[in-house]
């Protein structure tokens, strides 16, 4: 009987102290790596956001070499268009005379269409375009990602 009674003393398992202890060791720790882990977060949004970037001007780049090509010109009307939740919405007022084929935007919604879904934002990235005359592409998020020269 003294043997059953020693055995059970032996297994009685962690104390409240070691338990406490241990969950606050575990709580430094989270505490410690949190802000670490938010400037992961943070990278990898801004990264999401400069590879949107990327795909939308490619896809404006060849809807500018296309419009040139079709309307047989050097230069493209100056326009500022803003690729919202909805597609290509035109910012403003553009004048696009386009006397043989299509007007600019129509190129532009031609090439954006295949390769706007892959383009991954929150509700609250507005990714803005600007075209020069020269058809120089330009894609920024405002207020937030500028373009690099």
């Amino acid at each position: 009987m003294k043997k059953m009674c020693e055995k059970k003393r032996n297994n009685k398992g962690f104390s409240l102290v070691e338990l406490i202890v241990v969950i606050l060791i575990m709580a430094v720790i989270a505490v410690a790596l949190a802000p670490q882990v938010m400037k992961w977060v943070g990278r990898s949004k801004e990264s999401t956001d400069k590879n949107n970037i990327g795909q939308i001007e490619s896809a404006v780049n060849a809807g500018v070499a296309d419009y040139m090509a079709e309307n047989n010109t050097a230069t493209v009307p100056e326009a500022t268009y803003n690729v919202t939740s909805a597609g290509l919405a035109v910012v403003g007022t553009v004048t696009d005379p386009a006397p043989a084929g299509k007007t600019l935007k129509e190129c532009i919604e031609e090439a954006m269409n295949g390769k706007y879904p892959t383009v991954q934002q929150d509700g609250s990235k507005n990714f803005q375009i600007v075209i020069e005359k020269t058809g120089k592409v330009t894609v920024s998020i405002p207020g937030l990602i500028t373009p690099t020269p």
